[in-house]
């Protein structure tokens, strides 16, 4: 399962993983200094990093009728999602259907298997990962028609199955900044750890905490132990692993925890979904103001926690309407015979001063980016 139902998602997950504290003094030169080290988190934590979308004229194709198989609408990032995909198929003249697997993996490869048979021309999955459902998209495939995943890995995309050929038929493109999901996802945590170590004032202590059950976690949490590694020598990192059954109380218990165990500590990482449970510790512990938190997705809970002053301090945000768009998008180009194009994703770090969404929103870029794929679809006005 991906990043997106990471937040629903059901107790009793396995993992491999320990669940112990772990410290991790950094190692890594690439900054030589404190002045090199604030210099260089400064920058990395204040870009952004999306540019804008294509504006090359993609024609809508005609007269397509879509699938959306949505791993589980439970999930507030599932349902932006799946909400931006429908929106976007309306906008280019598609039909679309929208199929709730209500977090069920069991029923994702049968969702798409009913997709399948209802005729479909594409199928768009929200959360949706090749693993689970590899026989139904081969099966989508022998019958023609095109799948796509929304923040969802591809066989080639997961460490584990690297070596195994992709099943999705296209996928979004980041252009030049990253050569696929996985390295977008890599700088991403590599970017809040930036903003981290910026509060660490490049010498504090840091708590990590890391889940290493999903494929997007992990690849979160390589980016960002490299960064403090590499950029903060001076830095002490102490790693605590949590599961997805750990979410509630049990989470808030080995947060309170970690920080009894490191007073010293001075920001933290909640990777994203720090509210079911980890910012409960920082505020029952007496920590809002003293540990800095980031953590997040990009949706409006993420906000709201911030703007009530409830333990988060920062959210690293994907524009998750425009990845939407962009899937749709990658979608038609499929249709049209034409290669996926760069669809200007990215991300930005989002606190009280900076970009902060109004009450009740979820990110998004300062421009239109509806108005923007609907000039390049030609069906605008």
């Amino acid at each position: 399962m991906s990043v997106t139902a990471i937040a629903t998602a059901l107790a009793g997950c396995s993992s491999s993983s320990g669940t112990g504290a772990t410290a991790s003094p950094s190692t890594g030169t690439s900054a030589s200094s404190s002045t090199d080290c604030i210099a260089a988190v400064t920058q990395t934590a204040a870009a952004k990093t999306y540019t804008t979308p294509p504006t090359e004229a993609n024609p809508a194709a005609k007269g397509k009728k879509i699938a959306i198989v949505a791993v589980g609408m439970a999930s507030p990032t599932v349902a932006v999602g799946a909400a931006g995909v429908q929106k976007a198929a309306a906008a280019i003249g598609w039909q679309s259907k929208l199929y709730d697997a209500k977090l069920d993996p069991a029923q994702f490869p049968v969702l798409v298997k009913e997709a399948v048979a209802s005729k479909v021309d594409g199928i768009v999955g929200v959360g949706l990962d090749a693993p689970l459902v590899k026989a139904a998209v081969q099966q989508a495939t022998a019958a023609g028609i095109p799948t796509i995943s929304v923040q969802g890995w591809d066989l080639n995309d997961d460490p584990s199955t690297s070596g195994q050929a992709p099943v999705f038929a296209t996928h979004i493109s980041f252009g030049s900044r990253y050569k696929d999901f996985a390295d977008a996802v890599r700088a991403y945590g590599a970017t809040s750890a930036a903003w981290d170590i910026k509060q660490a004032n490049c010498k504090g202590t840091i708590i990590d905490f890391a889940n290493n059950e999903y494929t997007t976690l992990k690849l979160l949490e390589q980016g960002y132990a490299a960064q403090v590694s590499s950029v903060c020598p001076d830095c002490k990192r102490v790693k605590v692993d949590w599961l997805a059954a750990d979410f509630g109380p049990t989470l808030t218990s080995k947060a309170k925890a970690s920080f009894l165990q490191n007073p010293d500590a001075v920001a933290a990482h909640g990777a994203t979904n720090p509210t079911l449970g980890i910012t409960q510790a920082v505020v029952q512990g007496g920590l809002v103001g003293k540990v800095k938190m980031i953590g997040g997705f990009g949706v409006a809970a993420d906000y709201d926690t911030v703007r009530s002053g409830q333990g988060l301090d920062a959210v690293n945000s994907w524009p998750l309407e425009w990845w939407a768009y962009g899937a749709v998008d990658t979608l038609n180009s499929y249709f049209n015979k034409t290669p996926a194009r760069d669809e200007g994703l990215g991300f930005q770090i989002v606190d009280a001063t900076t970009d902060l969404p109004p009450k009740g929103q979820d990110f998004k870029p300062s421009f239109d980016v509806p108005a923007a794929y609907a000039k390049s679809w030609g069906v605008t006005g």
